[in-house]
């Protein structure tokens, strides 16, 4: 077992298909076919479910893919702390964003700091808005792009676009196209994220401020355990639009505006009070404003910035 065929086996899973997953890596999809059947074949297991739609893990693939993102990430933690190690002037920043996110635009962000800003070390740490909070608290992180981010006085906080949440449901389980009220909506059979989830706290409120009840079928704590469910049929959700791009794209999942009232979330970038000693503040946050434009493109007509 080696890094590429983790990286590979990785970006198979969050591309779904393997030809698609050759296409972003850049390589014949006959040689990461024969690297993921190798891997397969060294650790005795079928790590990938081969089916019409393309692919997905098994129940060993789903370990192996929450080691290989472990992995990875420690991997290229390390390269940071050692390139910045070797280059006493640089400044680390520990820039916290959500998976939808860091799925839309975080390669973007990671390469146009480096352009632009060489002497900033990027440390990006990807979790959901309540443990990216939580850890700004904690002042592990510098910043953070975080949805509905409270106002609280060690945070300086500053909005930055809203964003309409949807009803995603599989094809087959999808009554017409067009929008769809908020109390049909979660008359569904649900999945959520955690009870501390931005999206859960929203739909939840809503709900309570209109005296109506929630249908939880299921508290799921991995986005793609979410998908999983909604792309085969055993649930609806709501989402927004850049947790489930891909799996739009590809026609698992189809998505509807949920109206009367509209669910919204709003994205903030939330820095600490103090200051990082030698950072070239306005210049970094305007870098930071021209990613979120394109997060307000990649999100399109459900995206408005503040």
């Amino acid at each position: 077992m080696n890094l590429k065929q983790l990286k590979y086996f990785v970006r198979t899973i969050e591309a779904g298909n393997i030809t698609h997953a050759a296409e972003k890596l850049h390589i014949a999809q006959t040689a990461l076919g024969i690297q993921i059947r190798n891997l397969e074949d060294e650790l005795g297991v079928l790590l990938l479910s081969r089916h019409s739609r393309g692919v997905e893990p098994t129940a060993a693939g789903e370990i192996l893919l929450r080691h290989a993102i472990d992995i990875l990430a420690r991997v290229e933690a390390a390269s940071h702390e050692v390139k910045a190690a070797g280059s006493a002037s640089r400044i680390t920043v520990n820039f916290g964003v959500t998976p939808s996110i860091m799925r839309l635009v975080g390669a973007d962000l990671v390469v146009e700091a480096r352009n632009e800003m060489p002497e900033v070390a990027l440390s990006i740490v990807e979790d959901f808005s309540f443990m990216l909070q939580d850890r700004l608290e904690r002042d592990d992180l510098h910043y953070a792009l975080t949805y509905n981010t409270p106002n609280e006085q060690w945070f300086v906080r500053k909005p930055l676009l809203e964003e309409d949440l949807l009803f995603a449901s599989s094809p087959d389980q999808a009554v017409g196209t067009g929008p769809i009220s908020f109390a049909e909506a979660i008359q569904t059979e649900l999945a959520l994220a955690s009870r501390q989830d931005v999206v859960y706290r929203l739909v939840q409120d809503e709900a309570a401020r209109l005296g109506l009840p929630v249908n939880v079928a299921y508290e799921v704590q991995s986005v793609r355990a979410i998908k999983n469910l909604v792309a085969k049929g055993v649930a609806t959700s709501i989402l927004p639009r850049g947790a489930m791009v891909e799996e739009l794209r590809r026609g698992l999942i189809v998505e509807r505006l949920v109206e009367r009232p509209r669910v919204t979330r709003t994205l903030f970038l939330v820095r600490r009070n103090q200051t990082i000693a030698g950072l070239n503040v306005p210049k970094f946050e305007t870098l930071i404003d021209r990613i979120v434009e394109r997060l307000n493109l990649a999100i399109g007509e459900y995206s408005r910035q503040i």
